[in-house]
């Protein structure tokens, strides 16, 4: 049997701990808009387009970060799945239960059900503040994504990754740098299929495009008619032999987040001037943004718009928002040095981050209503962030310190 070796220990690498305390501020800036997307006016919600469009790197950040510690991994994959998955599964429970049981714990103590989901769970609706109901939310939280622990669809992906490190590892140890950008060259390409919907109803609203599709589904799909609004549902003519029962499409393999996985391990090694770095990296960051944010406000102003249109232009995996990742992850490289002080907060934010991340979204959103009085909206969301981040760091940072079994289940 082989036993797999435990990791030395790295040491900290200070662009490093920029790149986490930056990710981890777009994350609360984000979700300081979600107060805002739920009871906002139509001219106040102008603020999450500029906003949550300029943060849409905050999750592949994430990864990015990852695929630049970790990979190659050395670990086989028991021992990938020990050393790293185990960690996750205290903190994930933990952080469950306590999204589950806070309606419960403040409706218990008198506080109104309609202030309990507006100030810290604007999106789920209808609240349930009953026991048998946070029971329920619980368990079914276990295995899918819920409105009570919005940030925890982050654990379930990372686990994900994690398991596939010793998979992608070999490959990548003996795989030329021209190979690893052919990779990401198919990851970009199936990003594209990303926009295929748009493609395919600019077609269909041309004289010959609607012939030609409405020859397809009556021929292909058996349809009496075509149909427009078929369009709009954005579920119709899978493409690259994706159908009603095979959703994996020909660049299936080469999509998802496992991009940014590569990415990150190859623009680590990736040396450039601070001069080249800023010609690169901010023309990819602007136009990255104006897809996003132009894209976004055009999509929210359409008739009809549903929310998997919503965030049509706002997806993790798109190639705007991949431009804009790599245009950030670029630029942090550069920062190399921090005053003593700064240092040892990165360095604790780095034993503590997953606790933050985890706690951050209740801290936010209740730093958002606590601010709303005294401050505009323009400076209420980045300002409920930072205030959010700073408080839930605090806090986990003092309770880890406590016990060593604290930082384990926390984070």
């Amino acid at each position: 049997m082989t036993v797999s070796a435990p990791a030395p220990k790295k040491p900290f690498v200070v662009w490093m701990g920029w790149l986490r305390l930056i990710a981890l501020l777009m994350v609360c800036v984000c979700h300081a808009g979600d107060p805002l997307s739920a009871f906002g006016s139509s001219a106040e919600k102008r603020w999450i387009e500029i906003y949550g469009s300029f943060v849409r790197p905050c999750v592949p950040l994430f990864v990015m970060l990852t695929g630049a510690l970790l990979l190659p991994v050395r670990e086989s994959f028991g021992g990938m799945f020990k050393r790293r998955v185990t960690r996750l599964i205290w903190p994930f429970l933990l952080w469950n239960a306590i999204y589950a049981a806070i309606p419960w714990l403040l409706a218990a103590c008198g506080v109104a059900t309609e202030m309990i989901q507006k100030v810290f769970f604007p999106f789920a609706v209808p609240l349930h503040v009953d026991g048998a109901s946070i029971v329920r939310t619980f368990f079914l939280s276990l295995g899918q994504y819920n409105q009570y622990a919005v940030q925890l669809w982050y654990i379930y992906l990372l686990i994900g990754l994690y398991l596939f490190m010793p998979i992608l590892s070999p490959w990548l140890r003996q795989a030329t740098l021209r190979a690893k950008w052919a990779f990401l060259g198919l990851w970009g390409a199936a990003m594209a299929l990303h926009y295929w919907p748009l493609a395919l109803e600019a077609a269909t609203r041309t004289a010959w495009g609607a012939a030609f599709f409405g020859d397809y589904v009556t021929r292909f799909l058996g349809a009496p008619t075509f149909d427009l609004a078929t369009i709009a549902a954005w579920d119709a003519f899978p493409v690259l032999g994706a159908c009603d029962w095979n959703t994996f499409g020909g660049l299936y393999m080469f999509g998802g987040f496992v991009g940014y996985l590569v990415l990150g391990h190859v623009l680590k090694e990736t040396r450039l001037t601070l001069g080249k770095t800023l010609a690169l990296a901010l023309p990819l960051f602007l136009v990255g943004y104006a897809v996003v944010g132009l894209g976004s406000h055009w999509m929210w102003n359409r008739p009809g718009v549903t929310p998997k249109m919503f965030e049509f232009f706002w997806w993790y995996c798109s190639i705007p928002v991949a431009m804009m990742t790599a245009a950030v992850f670029l630029l942090v490289k550069h920062l190399t040095w921090a005053p003593a002080p700064i240092l040892a907060a990165l360095k604790d934010l780095t034993r503590c981050g997953l606790g933050v991340f985890c706690a951050h979204y209740v801290f936010v959103t209740g730093c958002y209503y606590l601010l709303h009085p005294v401050l505009p909206i323009p400076l209420l969301v980045p300002a409920s962030a930072i205030l959010g981040l700073a408080l839930s760091w605090a806090f986990v940072s003092v309770v880890e310190r406590l016990h060593p079994a604290l930082r384990r289940i926390m984070g």
